[in-house]
């Protein structure tokens, strides 16, 4: 309050003070310019010269505002950017509509003044990818990493997918490698590098990238089951033994190799299988066939009954008790009764084979059943019966019933 009030008194003493100077030493200005003459006060024109630099001040930041961020500047800025957001708009709508070449064309020109180059310049490369433009489709990545650093794994990802879809296999993995030791977490690049081993047929690094796909959850799992599948099965049917190896290194190696196998797939029919033709290349079914029967016990599997019947082990009597404890839950299952006869093949009761071969052929006949009963009877000396076999079986085989 008393700040005011002093205040108030300082600016009325100037103003006596301005009111006393100016009566008592007015003085005047005088301009004349050709025939005509101002005068005026002193005063006067000191006041006229303060309105005229004020309004002249005035008028140079106004014109400042307008060319600068407040006014023209910014609306010019902002009229150009929408120009360009157009182009970026019209060309990604371009590219959902498949017009590849128009749009690469429209997102590269408007990519310069477009609030998002990065996006312009990724979706012109995948455009002209798509237009079989892979060199082009380079210069454009290359060029967005350049102007984009932090976009530099995107570039490669979008590099890698292109190549994979031109079959560039090799290529593509060299660039995905890196990125996922780097973020071992980027779903993109499991998947692709998924994608890459699985076309190759790389099943080894491919199993090794399985615990990665599912642990970072890439797949969704009715897919990833079906990927783990895929990886062992073709892992066991590409199984060839060292041959430098003794033959219980090579039992080893078939073994080491269904150990990788998780225990919630090792029920797996197919896989199985797999598992018997590897262990038959290094003489070992007797290992399988304990697997096999504790499957079949389990879930009933027609094509492992199948190869149940073809193991040739070291005690074909023990098969054949397993196989007739399942006859009695399978009477009339035609694949059982033919691994029956043939386990009774190994063990040369001909009599039972020929029972269990006549039963099957009557509940499904069959040219292979048929050539196998014919050998039965020849085995039994009745080589009549024999040749009538082999007749039926080429008449089945030809497509006639035989009689």
């Amino acid at each position: 309050m008393r700040r005011l009030l002093v205040a108030l008194i300082v600016a009325l003493l100037l103003g006596a003070a301005s009111i006393w100077v100016m009566q008592s030493d007015s003085g005047y200005i005088l301009l004349s310019f050709n025939n005509t003459t101002i005068e005026m006060t002193i005063w006067v024109g000191i006041l006229l010269y303060l309105a005229v630099t004020a309004l002249g001040a005035w008028l140079l930041l106004l014109f400042k505002w307008l060319s600068d961020a407040g006014g023209l500047r910014q609306w010019w800025v902002l009229r150009r950017s929408k120009q360009h957001g157009n182009k970026t708009a019209q060309g990604l709508i371009l590219f959902a509509d498949h017009d590849w070449k128009q749009a690469s064309e429209m997102l590269l020109s408007g990519a310069g003044r477009s609030s998002m180059p990065d996006v312009n310049l990724l979706f012109a490369a995948r455009a002209a990818a798509e237009n079989n433009q892979i060199d082009q489709a380079r210069i454009l990545l290359e060029q967005l990493k350049v102007s984009h650093p932090k976009a530099k794994a995107l570039a490669d990802k979008t590099l890698a997918e292109m190549l994979i879809l031109n079959e560039q296999l090799e290529e593509a993995v060299q660039l995905l490698q890196p990125i996922a030791a780097r973020k071992p977490g980027d779903r993109g690049v499991l998947r692709l590098l998924s994608d890459t081993y699985y076309l190759m047929g790389d099943w080894s690094s491919l199993q090794k990238l399985l615990h990665d796909l599912n642990y970072y959850k890439a797949i969704n799992p009715s897919n990833m089951k079906a990927l783990e599948q895929d990886v062992y099965a073709n892992l066991l049917s590409n199984f060839t033994p060292n041959p430098d190896f003794t033959l219980q290194e090579k039992k080893d190696q078939a073994g080491d190799l269904w150990e990788l196998i998780p225990k919630r797939l090792r029920n797996d029919a197919e896989l199985i299988c797999g598992y018997f033709d590897a262990l038959q290349q290094v003489n070992d079914t007797d290992r399988v066939q304990l697997l096999m029967v504790k499957t079949i016990n389990k879930h009933w599997h027609p094509e492992l009954v199948e190869r149940f019947g073809q193991l040739e082990t070291s005690a074909p009597e023990k098969q054949l008790l397993a196989a007739e404890k399942w006859l009695l839950d399978h009477p009339e299952d035609a694949v059982l009764l033919v691994a029956l006869g043939s386990i009774c093949c190994q063990l040369r009761f001909w009599g039972k084979a020929r029972d269990y071969f006549s039963v099957a052929l009557r509940l499904q006949p069959n040219a292979a059943t048929y050539l196998r009963l014919a050998d039965v009877f020849a085995e039994m000396g009745d080589q009549a019966e024999s040749n009538l076999m082999y007749r039926h079986g080429l008449r089945v085989s030809v497509g006639v019933q035989a009689k």
